[in-house]
């Protein structure tokens, strides 16, 4: 089942009267069902970052919501889970990147989901930044509405990406884009963490916490900042159980931890915990770069669905940025972003304007440039300090 991709919407323009959202869709499927999307023209990210305690009340308010809803109809209340709420994340932040609304399989094929026999999924953009737009959308929508109603789904995961209200390629005004992930398990095949409330953790459970306990014969556990990133992306099915312990001595004081499925975490105090897919064209560019010690430790997981099909990881050393960009046709190459040159190829639009670096930053006598796939390089004069563009 093949479904075409919507392009993003543009604002309703009704005086008089509050604007919603627009150009949402809403998708059910049996246990069996595949949803493909097409290909989406991606743009750089709009993301804004705003404050956990913000998160964290406008999740719960839009779960409310939900539930009071479902109450009307003479339904049991749905729960929460944080770990299916890492696919709805995943899901609101990819249609900010594509500026559509669209579905693909994601939340359908995530081992996070675990094993379920429902499943559904809804998105809403909003231009006040308010979930209850997103709510008052859905009710309104006879196939949303299906999803928030549906008896058989016991499980949500809520995703909210807050947007600057100015995409960069379309130039529309959204400031939330909204996810929901509902599932329908059997007795006992929920996540672990299915509570309540956004804000409060489940019971304590008899058998030791997944972010303390050993996951290998070999005795090696995953735990701490690590741990607890492992679990929150998907653990072992998606990365595979650990090889080895913790080694810390990095420099800054970081730590990593080696995973079977090519993935190794790390983790500073500055930057957290992520991964890095040490076999992939990224990683290998990070390991050329001399590993941390290079480019520093990450701030992201990899990224993917950018325009032309292509992923990026930001690491940062100190108050050095530096965002590996990997393309089909252009490989993997290092833009530093808190530089000239970087700071010039953002103002431009990034991979979507001077398009992809085709090489990382080279000398030329007393220049330093920087080649990109659409035909400019950008120039730095180690002398006058200025830069400029050629094509």
């Amino acid at each position: 089942m093949k479904h075409a991709k919507h392009r993003a919407p543009t604002r309703p323009r009704t005086p008089g009267r509050l604007a919603l959202t627009a150009a949402t869709l809403a998708l059910t499927v049996p246990a069996s069902g595949i949803l493909v999307a097409a290909p989406a023209t991606a743009a750089s990210s709009d993301i804004v970052q705003v404050p956990a305690s913000t998160r964290t009340a406008d999740a719960q308010k839009l779960l409310e919501l939900i539930n009071a809803h479902r109450k009307a109809k003479g339904l049991a209340p749905v729960k929460y889970s944080a770990t299916v709420s890492g696919i709805a994340q995943g899901e609101s932040d990819r249609l900010t990147r594509q500026e559509v609304i669209n579905h693909t399989d994601t939340f359908l094929k995530d081992p996070r989901a675990g094993t379920w026999n429902a499943a559904g999924e809804i998105h809403a953009v909003s231009w006040q930044r308010s979930v209850a737009d997103l709510m008052t959308w859905w009710k309104g929508s006879t196939a949303h509405n299906k999803v928030l109603t549906d008896p058989d789904m016991s499980v949500i995961g809520i995703g909210l990406t807050y947007v600057d209200g100015s995409l960069a390629g379309n130039k529309q005004g959204w400031k939330l884009v909204g996810t929901v992930t509902s599932y329908g398990y059997a007795a006992g095949q929920a996540p672990a963490d299915t509570r309540t409330s956004v804000g409060t953790a489940p019971a304590p459970a008899p058998a030791p916490a997944p972010s303390t306990a050993p996951i290998t014969s070999a005795g090696y556990s995953v735990k701490g900042a690590i741990g607890r990133q492992y679990y929150a992306l998907g653990g072992s099915a998606v990365f595979g159980t650990p090889t080895g312990p913790e080694r810390g001595g990095l420099v800054g004081g970081g730590v990593l931890q080696g995973f079977a499925k090519g993935q190794t975490f790390y983790w500073s105090s500055a930057t957290g915990a992520w991964p890095v897919n040490v076999n992939g064209a990224i990683g290998r560019k990070f390991a050329a770069h001399r590993w941390e010690n290079g480019l520093g430790y990450p701030t992201t997981r990899e990224i993917t669905g950018l325009t032309g099909g292509g992923a990026y990881q930001v690491f940062r050393q100190g108050a050095a940025v530096h965002k590996v960009l990997w393309s089909p046709r252009t490989g993997a190459k290092v833009v530093k972003e808190s530089g000239a040159i970087g700071q010039r190829w953002k103002a431009a639009g990034s991979e979507r304007g001077y398009g992809y670096p085709v090489t990382d930053e080279y000398r030329y006598g007393t220049e330093v440039r920087q080649r990109f796939s659409n035909g400019y390089t950008i120039h730095w004069s180690s002398v006058t300090k200025r830069n400029w563009v050629t094509r």
